[in-house]
């Protein structure tokens, strides 16, 4: 990765308008309810469209069984992610750590993004594993992957996971979702330490039928921001009401 001093910040990029149905999703804290669903395309035949319960909180079907569930993500970091699974009745279950699910080992630091990020109808997630190395050496991610929906609720693997260079070029520190494309794509931004006291933010840019693209020297230049520890670069925080509602 180049080790680049010049600050590029990114000009805000217009949110893209897109025509979302909501249904039946109650504005409420966890441990609300909602019912009924739209149809979708995909892998699942009915769910809900996904939709914002307040910044934080997405509610949308990720396990494709046709019932939304609901994705908080305090901060937008991605590293204190929990999902609650919905249920037939509408109803949702307890709060389940996503680093728990990934199967995250003592001393890992676990991030995760969930968006449609091939704007098909299903929720996705990018997840990354790495221990962090302590010193100026950054480690490489143990596991660094784009997991297409439907996810599973054991352990949110996919049956069409593919390797994602975000854990080749540093550790990763924060996922976040992001709109730079200016299309209907989500895109990904991410707190990378490359080492040697930097503290950047990379990106990667969605495309249809992809997801999220690997390293770009380009797109990182137009949209990237090089910084240090002592001045990380400015992470987006609206990233989900970019591309998602408010629940009705």
């Amino acid at each position: 990765m180049l080790h680049k001093r010049s600050r590029l910040i990114a000009a805000p990029i217009a949110a893209v308008a897109l025509t979302l149905t909501v249904v039946g999703c109650q504005a409420a804290a966890a441990g609300s309810s909602l019912s009924g669903g739209a149809e979708r395309s995909g892998k699942a035949t009915q769910a809900t469209a996904p939709c914002l319960v307040g910044a934080t909180t997405l509610v949308g079907d990720l396990d494709g069984d046709g019932h939304p569930d609901k994705i908080a993500n305090p901060g937008h970091t991605g590293t204190k992610m929990t999902i609650q699974w919905g249920a037939a009745d509408g109803s949702f279950g307890g709060k389940q750590a996503v680093s728990k699910l990934l199967g995250a080992k003592k001393g890992e630091v676990a991030s995760a993004a969930v968006a449609d990020f091939q704007n098909d109808g299903t929720l996705d997630m990018v997840v990354n594993l790495v221990e962090p190395s302590g010193g100026d050496d950054a480690s490489t991610a143990r596991v660094a992957e784009y997991r297409p929906g439907p996810l599973k609720r054991a352990n949110l693997s996919s049956a069409d996971s593919r390797h994602s260079d975000i854990g080749d070029h540093g550790e990763v520190q924060q996922l976040r979702v992001a709109d730079y494309g200016d299309d209907a794509y989500p895109d990904l931004a991410i707190l990378n330490n490359p080492g040697d006291g930097q503290l950047d933010r990379d990106v990667r840019l969605s495309q249809r039928d992809s997801g999220p693209g690997k390293y770009d020297y380009e797109l990182m230049q137009k949209y990237g921001e090089y910084g240090s520890t002592a001045e990380p670069p400015a992470m987006p925080s609206d990233g989900w009401a970019q591309f998602y509602k408010p629940c009705a």
